[in-house]
């Protein structure tokens, strides 16, 4: 037919005269789903939600046509004027609206849906079409949900206006698709009705129109074009090379690397082999082993003989903090390069939000969505391969990733962009490093994570020296409620230990110990409240040349310590950054973290500096971090945490030691008064406890006291036989069951508390969760809100972004801070608005800055971030 309107509807808009046909970029976008359909590994994630193999040409003909729908509801003469000055237009312009929720309302226009041909679509291609199409319609991170409560909308989105006719535009859209794509309408079976398929391709269609609606890559092109789909499967063929998300002949075009040249040392270890020769059939494994002992490495081995059997094309590794994963990035980024042919220009991404950093490479913010490398800004084949590095949503789509376990947790949760993630994770070995059970509520949104992650084919490997019994029995049974076996069945289970899970019951196998064990002499000292008499403990060390390691349980506390150190005189002791003392702590800015990060690495990593130093720090320096100290001086936590802490003692065991110090010790800080205190609250300042509304950090209190009475029994802790007995002894809920009954009173009250807790916090949990299972239609909704649904619980502070970067108290230009709820509660107990809150000033001071936001005043110092006086 003559196409007769004097206005073609666009896709993507820069002025009237620059524009890019609607239908040109549903074919960029339809092309990049095609395009990643065809790598083997995404392919057998599809087949394995939904048999796609089994439903040949045509099935996949039509998913790519539903593809090309997402942005259907862009025929809309609201949305096609919504870029005109309305000064400008002829009276009776349309209301301003979107595209995704009109898309919902087209449906109800019978004249718009016969033009694009959706009665036909859905009457022969089956009960699967329709939630395919909202899937599609997910493209933007959410479900789509009706602008209107009822009917098609307005009427004037869907009349003439000025030249623009949306019926004749929607006749020429649903031309396009049956030119295009005539194998959609020959005769085939129906469509997959899957779940799995449907939650699968949201993710997968919102991916490839992240990488269509890149304007570098596509150009656009105004006039309509009949055969413009050969040029976008051109485009969106080198686009997908480009952005690195073609990697089909990666393992084939890569010579086999020897294990010294892919670790730099001769010869793998019990465990790392035991990882590396484990089924390929297998899709999930558990492995327990101390720290120190080789895990990351095991890791790299799996990710290689899944990569190289075609099993997976890429590799997530998710760390407890943010800390961790810088460091942890470095050295998977050195062994993977081995891996990968050299010129793929893959380097594994930083997925912390804000850093940016891919390699060795940085970048910076230019603008609200440009970023500019910084060792090759010009360079567009650079900034491609880097492009999952740029933004939060992609990180997942890496071919190799280092980050925090929160951006796995997010493809679990209804917030945005959880489909794409989900899709992209798919295809890569998830990684999990210290998976252990100290939240439930994280426990049940890993529980989520890795059966979707499994149901779809694929494969996981969690990580952890210190799993109890019952969070391994969770993470391995997928069922809602899995009972964990008795205490003395899982005391009796070896360690170290490989469990090999993801079909049927999973079974776990003893490992040889690695290395030499470790003896360490644990003591307590009464001193919980005291931060002269721990300045004094840890200053005393340092001054006979030992490295001391501090780890409080809050910033409060650990700032308490610094500035004993400080005032008996020990600065030159304390940990040194930018020609000064400092601690390490969440609560610095963005940019300050990454300084001081690199300054504990200097003073405890491998190749320490000589001589004694005092570093002072919270939670941010116990996991995965491969620091080395001489001396261990810890808050009382429970026993999983204690042994996470100690792993940063004695790590290395080729280190110089200090003359005294060739023993590990560490030295457990406990209430003067006994944990009895913290039933009725009163050690919450210190970590310990559980407040009345079920918050706090630490709030078992009768794990506390088995883990308190475990280095009275035991005065050497032998690391790793003694692991397992640990663990259990002060986590297992029979031990902990015969414990307050032998205490009696209100430590009965706080078990029974502590199970509550733990089970509203799996339910809020349930709540909260992105259930795959269910049917993609107009009852999944996600909140308005994303922040009240978050990978950890607990009240989550502003992110605060100065309006311009100002100098730090390092001595670095620093811009952006997380700040803690509790900074924000007033007397209403409320917080501050939604989303980043821009500080309205920050005024130097002679140490640092003056923050003022949301009406508060705070102080920015070498301390961190405190209330200001």
């Amino acid at each position: 037919m003559e196409y007769n309107t004097t206005r073609h509807p666009w896709g993507k808009f820069e002025s009237p005269g620059c524009f890019h046909c609607l239908e040109h970029h549903c074919a960029d976008v339809a092309a990049c789903f095609q395009m990643l359909l065809a790598e083997p590994v995404v392919r057998a994630r599809f087949e394995r939600a939904a048999g796609l193999s089994r439903n040949g040409q045509v099935s996949e003909t039509r998913l790519i046509v539903l593809a090309f729908l997402h942005d259907f509801g862009k025929l809309n003469a609201g949305f096609q004027f919504k870029v005109y000055d309305r000064a400008e237009l002829p009276p009776g312009a349309p209301p301003r609206v979107g595209h995704i929720g009109e898309a919902l309302l087209c449906c109800q226009q019978e004249d718009m849906c016969e033009a694009i041909g959706l009665h036909a679509m859905y009457d022969t291609w089956g009960e699967g079409f329709l939630p395919l199409l909202r899937a599609s319609l997910a493209h933007h991170g959410r479900p789509a949900t009706r602008s209107h409560r009822s009917g098609a909308g307005p009427a004037a989105l869907w009349e003439p206006y000025a030249g623009y006719d949306p019926l004749a535009a929607a006749k020429l859209f649903g031309e396009r698709i049956r030119l295009w794509f005539p194998a959609a309408f020959a005769d085939g079976p129906p469509l997959p009705d899957s779940t799995a398929l449907t939650h699968l391709f949201a993710g997968a269609v919102a991916l490839a129109d992240q990488i269509g609606s890149d304007e570098q890559q596509f150009c656009f092109v105004s006039e309509p074009d009949p055969n413009y789909l050969e040029r976008a499967h051109q485009l969106a063929d080198q686009a997908v090379e480009n952005h690195l998300l073609r990697r089909r002949d990666w393992a084939a075009r890569s010579p086999a690397v020897a294990f010294a040249d892919l670790f730099d040392y001769p010869q793998p270890r019990p465990l790392q082999t035991a990882v590396a020769e484990a089924p390929l059939t297998c899709p999930l494994l558990v492995l327990e082993s101390e720290t120190g002992s080789g895990k990351t490495e095991a890791a790299v081995l799996r990710f290689n003989a899944l990569w190289r059997a075609g099993l997976v094309d890429g590799l997530y590794f998710a760390v407890p903090t943010r800390s961790a994963a810088k460091q942890l990035q470095r050295r998977v980024d050195v062994a993977v390069r081995r891996l990968l042919p050299p010129d793929t220009r893959a380097e594994t991404v930083l997925a912390i939000p804000g850093y940016l950093q891919a390699g060795v490479a940085t970048a910076r913010r230019v603008g609200r969505f440009q970023v500019e490398w910084e060792d090759d800004p010009d360079d567009e084949l650079t900034r491609c391969a880097r492009w999952s590095a740029e933004s939060s949503r992609r990180f997942l789509s890496s071919s190799t990733a280092v980050g925090t376990v929160d951006q796995v947790l997010l493809a679990a949760l209804r917030v945005k962009w959880a489909h794409l993630r989900g899709s992209a994770l798919s295809r890569s070995l998830l990684v999990v490093d210290e998976a252990h059970a100290s939240d439930a509520y994280m426990t049940e949104l890993l529980r989520a994570l890795l059966r979707d992650h499994l149901a779809v084919g694929g494969h996981a490997l969690l990580m952890s020296a210190t799993l109890g019994s019952a969070a391994r029995v969770a993470l391995t049974d997928h069922r809602r409620r899995p009972e964990c076996p008795p205490l003395a069945a899982m005391e009796a289970v070896p360690y170290p230990a490989l469990t090999l899970a993801g079909h049927g019951e999973a079974v776990t196998c003893g490992l040889s110990e690695t290395g030499q064990p470790k003896a360490v002499e644990m003591c307590t000292e009464p001193s919980l409240s005291d931060p002269d008499r721990i300045a004094e403990l840890a200053l005393a060390a340092g001054r006979k040349a030992a490295k001391v390691l501090v780890v409080r349980n809050t910033v409060r506390e650990a700032q308490a310590v610094f500035r004993a150190v400080k005032d008996q005189r020990g600065s030159d002791l304390a940990l040194q950054a930018a020609h000064g003392p400092a601690l390490h702590h969440s609560r610095f800015a963005v940019e300050d973290r990454l300084l001081l990060d690199d300054a504990v690495e200097k003073t405890l990593g491998k190749g320490r500096d000589v001589g004694g130093a005092v570093v002072i720090g919270t939670q941010t320096l116990e996991q995965s971090l491969d620091i080395d100290a001489d001396l261990l001086i810890s808050d009382l936590c429970p026993v999983d945490v204690l042994l996470q802490r100690i792993g940063r003692l004695h790590r290395h065991r080729e280190a110089d030691r200090a003359a005294g110090f060739s023993t590990a010790r560490c030295i457990v800080l406990v209430p003067e008064e006994g944990l009895a205190a913290g039933l009725g609250g009163g050690l919450l300042r210190y970590g310990l406890g559980a407040a009345s509304d079920g918050g706090g950090i630490y709030r078992d209190l009768l794990g506390l006291e088995a883990t308190h009475r475990l280095i009275a029994e035991h005065p050497v802790w032998k690391i790793p036989s003694m692991n397992r007995m640990l663990v259990e002894q002060a986590t297992h809920e029979e031990a902990l069951r015969a414990l307050a009954t032998q205490l009696g009173g209100p430590w009965v009250k706080q078990q029974q508390q502590t199970f509550d807790f733990a089970a509203t916090e799996r339910g809020v949990a349930r709540g909260h969760l992105l259930d795959r299972n269910c049917p993609f239609d107009e009852d999944l909704v996600f909140p308005d809100f994303d922040e009240k649904v978050r990978t950890r619980l607990g009240e989550d502070g502003p992110r605060v972004e100065l309006a311009e970067p100002q100098p730090g108290p390092f001595g670095v230009s620093v811009r952006t801070f997380n700040l803690p709820a509790h900074f924000f509660r007033g007397q209403d107990g409320g917080l501050p608005p939604k989303g980043e809150i821009e500080a309205a000033a920050a005024n130097p001071t002679s140490n640092g800055l003056i923050l003022h936001v949301a009406g508060r005043m705070f102080e920015y110092d070498r301390l961190g971030v405190q209330e200001a006086d």
